[in-house]
């Protein structure tokens, strides 16, 4: 049965980075994602966007 040092939950762009530098550095890495890849639920995207609360946002953005 494989092992892991680190679990990411979640492959968008921000988790996938981090599997990618976590690799990089030797460490031995899963990265799970709930939806398809890819996928518009992240918090980069639409309603969904994490940023969007800490700003106002102009309707045109």
């Amino acid at each position: 049965m494989p092992t892991y040092d680190v679990i990411v939950a979640g492959v968008g762009a921000m988790g996938s980075a981090a599997c990618w530098q976590l690799a990089r550095r030797g460490q031995r890495v899963l990265g799970l994602e709930r939806f398809d890849i890819p996928n518009a639920m992240g918090s980069s995207h639409g309603i969904n966007r994490i940023i969007r609360l800490a700003y106002f946002e102009h309707p045109s953005y």
